[in-house]
């Protein structure tokens, strides 16, 4: 990039607000406050999960209780399905249950000798914080923890009583009011959520069908505009299935058989996806011959067949099997010819069957017999975290716990050594505040504290407008109610404004709540915002002095870690029976960890020196890298599926050829660990020129199966093959520029490559 170019970005990475990415506030708050039906209902129950949890605070008399209980019910998702709901809602009363036996121990055992309560509640919290990051869960246990422990450590017994009363009436109340209510109010069922998943993702296929009959004059009425699934997309999908099996247990005695049809469903998608994006308008524009038009009618009626199937529960696989006799098929291609076609028939004869056996289930004693002969094989009985491995792999998470629970520690220090027990504040705020990265850190420390103050004038509002007309406790919920439904409201919203209305909610709460009857302390929003200001500042200062985690070297790192997964789904599967074991764990790790660095990226625009030449050039290129990364994952498995289901008969080929293939396939998996290595640092090994090995590979089976002379349908079947390969190596060759790109950028700045 030309000096002038590098001016160029940067004077207009410097016009975009970093703060709200990349737009003005006015812009920023117009799309994250807009109203749709969804939102509604999610704001509905927050709103009601808040006003119930206020108005028991007042009638059980536990105020900062209760401002924490509300905090982490505002944490939850609103928009969960009855599944979510229920798992969650079960989760996090075990984890008050844990954590006020926990507690009482603590403050038994230890509550009387600071020496000793100190180090013990630091390593209670950080191992709490270390399993709230493993499991991707809410640091519920830290919290709940801290405020019954670390609020009044000179004052035991009372800590005790909060401790074994206070915190599991109020916890279990907002708990249970949380999922009562999300139980309640418009529930949906994970099923069925599923089961239009399934439907809009056949119905997608139906339409690429339907428009490839339009093409030759066929009659269908309006056609979707399907995509490539996003990013953790599948993950969701797979979410859902975990949820329909919580609220219906019998689902899980086919478990494998779901798991599968997912997986044949979306690779199917995948399959008809990429072909209505590479044929040409000129290609579409050729009239089929009157075998391939049959092939289309049949893929086209046994998708919508299917799609019913799934819609009305009922089971096709005859009439499928009907509709998709093996000689309209070889009546266009030949069965020694691979065809995409192909790949497609086949995938919808594997989803029939698939249907069919979930309604016709396995036996249960055939299914405990598997599950006896799989218990049998497992002999290493001792948990993962009993070994070396288990600790060095989750490094980062432990010292994550380690640096937050260390903050919360040194904050309590603070409040008690000035004796001011109001800015206690900025105990929760370093455990709420805990993020995966620095950048991350620095946007929910500044939503925080804007919530805090906005909670806090709307407090003040509330006392010097409202408070002193009202004597009942309608009076109460009818003047506060405002302020939490706006504190829903704003919950309610995407992550990247979600948290300012908790702490919205949280801070007004504190104050409110603060005690039982009117509030009369003016002092207290002032403290409160003083505190988060406190407990801001230290965990800043902790996350500098101690392991920092720079947003933009974590999204490098897990940018390596999809490089090398993606590596992996290079080689050749020998049959279908390996697609789920081998190809599902796959496609998950790169997905989480293509998800993971989009969102470090995002976050590493608020690092102190973001606005740098060499950061602004390598957030753009590692931006354009997960993306390019996110695009080959999907064409790696379209030409995964492809081998096993296109009809092409590997084994039977010379074994020159299958050695030229073999190569390509070790070729691509070289340039990925290769792109891996240069992006984090390291000196590549041999260049392999990718592209090369595959024009040859072309050529040897140009001239093996006569492409040359096939017809001219079956010609481009050969061509849609190549052109796969094609675009994958594009992909490829795109990532490794940005990888060489990515570390010039640190050299020229004379930035640390690590």
């Amino acid at each position: 990039m030309s000096n002038g170019d590098t001016q160029h970005s940067s004077a207009l990475d410097k016009n975009r607000n970093r703060l709200w990415f990349g737009t003005s506030l006015a812009q920023f708050l117009k799309l994250e406050l807009r109203d749709f039906p969804g939102r509604r209902v999610a704001a509905l129950r927050l709103f009601i999960v808040s006003l119930i949890i206020a108005l028991v605070s007042q009638a059980l008399h536990v105020p900062p209780l209760s401002a924490i209980a509300l905090l982490i019910c505002l944490s939850y998702d609103a928009y969960a399905n009855t599944g979510q709901s229920l798992a969650f809602g079960m989760r996090q009363l075990g984890y008050i249950i844990v954590t006020t036996l926990v507690s009482v121990f603590t403050l038994m055992f230890a509550g009387n000798d600071a020496w000793l309560l100190l180090p013990l509640s630091f390593i209670i919290i950080a191992l709490a914080l270390f399993h709230a990051r493993l499991i991707a869960w809410p640091t519920g246990i830290a919290l709940w923890y801290s405020v019954a422990v670390l609020y009044n450590p000179s004052t035991p017994d009372q800590a005790i009583y909060n401790a074994l009363w206070n915190i599991p009436i109020i916890g279990v109340f907002a708990i249970g009011s949380w999922t009562v209510v999300h139980l309640t109010i418009k529930p949906q069922d994970p099923l069925i959520l599923l089961k239009a998943n399934i439907t809009a993702q056949l119905a997608a296929v139906e339409s690429i069908f339907s428009a490839r009959l339009a093409d030759s004059g066929v009659n269908i009425p309006n056609r979707l505009a399907p995509t490539l699934s996003s990013t953790g997309n599948f993950g969701k999908i797979l979410g859902l299935l975990a949820n329909a099996e919580l609220i219906h247990p019998a689902m899980r005695q086919q478990h494998d058989t779901y798991l599968a049809l997912l997986l044949e469903i979306d690779g199917l998608r995948e399959l008809a996806v990429w072909l209505d994006q590479v044929l040409t308008a000129e290609y579409r524009a050729q009239p089929m011959n009157q075998e391939k038009l049959k092939v289309y009618l049949a893929l086209q009626s046994a998708c919508a067949m299917l799609r019913e199937s799934v819609e009305e529960a009922h089971e096709v696989s005859g009439q499928i099997e009907t509709l998709l006799p093996e000689e309209v098929l070889h009546g266009y291609s030949l069965q020694t010819n691979p065809s995409l076609l192909t790949a497609l028939w086949r995938a919808l004869q594997r989803i029939a069957g698939l249907l069919h056996d979930l309604h016709n289930p396995i036996p249960t004693s055939a299914i405990r017999a598997v599950e006896t002969e799989t218990n049998n094989k497992a002999d290493n009985w001792l948990p993962a975290w009993f070994g070396y491995d288990f600790w060095a792999t989750h490094a980062d998470s432990l010292q994550f716990g380690i640096k937050f629970s260390l903050g919360a520690i040194l904050c309590m220090l603070i409040v008690e050594s000035l004796g001011w027990p109001a800015i206690n504040t900025a105990i929760p705020t370093c455990l709420v505040a805990a993020q995966t990265s620095l950048g991350a850190d620095y946007r929910l420390s500044l939503l925080r504290l804007s919530g805090a103050v906005l909670g806090g004038l709307c407090a003040y509002v509330y006392v010097l407008v409202f408070q002193s007309q009202l004597d009942t406790i309608a009076g109460f919920a009818l003047a506060t109610a405002p302020v939490w439904a706006i504190a829903a409201w704003i919950s309610a919203g995407s992550e990247r404004i979600a948290y300012l209305g908790r702490q919205v909610g949280f801070s007004f709460a504190m104050f409110v709540l603060h005690d039982f009857g009117p509030v009369t302390d003016l002092y207290l929003p002032r403290d409160r915002v003083i505190g988060i200001l406190l407990g801001i500042i230290v965990m800043g200062v902790i996350d500098y002095a101690l392991w920092p985690r720079r947003s933009i070297v974590l999204a490098r790192h897990h940018s390596v870690a999809a490089l090398h997964t993606l590596a992996k789904l290079t080689a050749r599967l020998p049959d279908m029976g390996l697609m789920l074991k081998s190809t599902l764990p796959l496609r998950l790790m790169a997905d989480k960890d293509l998800a993971a660095a989009q969102d470090l990226v995002v976050h590493a625009v608020l690092e102190p020196d973001a606005r740098l030449a060499h950061k602004i050039n390598e957030r753009k290129a590692l931006s354009k890298m997960i993306e390019d990364a996110s695009n080959l994952s999907a064409l790696l498995q379209i030409r995964r599926r492809y081998r096993l289901l296109s009809g092409q008969q590997f084994s039977s080929f010379p074994d020159e050829l299958q050695q030229h293939s073999r190569a390509f396939d070790t070729a691509l998996a070289s340039a990925l660990e290769n792109a891996a290595l240069v992006l984090q640092g390291e000196q590549q090994e041999t260049r392999i020129e990718v592209a090369d090995i595959h024009a040859l590979l072309k050529e040897r089976y140009t001239d093996y199966h006569r492409i040359d002379s096939l017809p001219d349908d079956l010609a481009m079947e050969w061509e849609l093959r190549f052109m796969l390969d094609q675009q994958i190596i594009g992909l490829l060759e795109k990532i490794q520029k940005i990888a060489l790109d990515s570390v010039s950028y640190r050299l020229k700045e004379g930035a640390i490559i690590y």
